[in-house]
């Protein structure tokens, strides 16, 4: 009777010990699907950010070559015609600044892929600025797209008067 009691004591004892394997096992297997799932999620937030940064590109690129065109635009019909031209010559002067705002943009958004690249090393501190850094480069092309509009609109509404 006593080696029953023996038997079922070290069963239950082997039973026991499966079990908490069994949960170990369980346990590392959702952690591991778990990192998967963070991985996967870091990966897409990595080409998400990527794809803002060449839209962001494409859009500069836009924006500085239509900015070229009407310097020339601006150019021509400062000189055009010789005697009575459609602008004043000394209009150029906007697209020309709109050119040097737009290099200042393409400068600080070199400083900030700069900025980004040692984001291994952050502090807190560091996500808070490169955050501010982003929005400000933000607003700083929007308003180079108004800017550029309005350089664009002084022109039509040159040529409708």
């Amino acid at each position: 009777m006593e080696e029953n009691k023996v038997s079922t004591k070290l069963l239950e004892e082997i039973s026991a010990s499966l079990k908490e394997i069994n949960a170990r096992q369980e346990t590392e297997e959702v952690f591991q699907e778990s990192n998967k799932l963070m991985e996967k999620v870091e990966d897409r937030v990595q080409h998400s950010t990527q794809q803002i940064q060449n839209s962001f590109d494409r859009i500069h690129d836009k924006v500085f070559n239509f900015n070229n065109i009407m310097i020339g635009a601006y150019l021509v019909l400062g000189t055009f015609p010789t005697d009575s031209p459609i602008l004043p010559l000394w209009s150029i002067i906007f697209p020309i600044i709109i050119l040097i705002y737009l290099v200042i943009i393409e400068i600080r958004q070199m400083e900030i892929h700069r900025f980004a690249s040692n984001e291994k090393n952050w502090t807190e501190a560091d996500r808070n600025k490169f955050g501010k850094k982003i929005d400000s480069q933000t607003m700083m092309s929007l308003i180079a797209l108004v800017l550029t509009v309005c350089c664009f609109g002084y022109i039509i509404f040159a040529l409708a008067g």
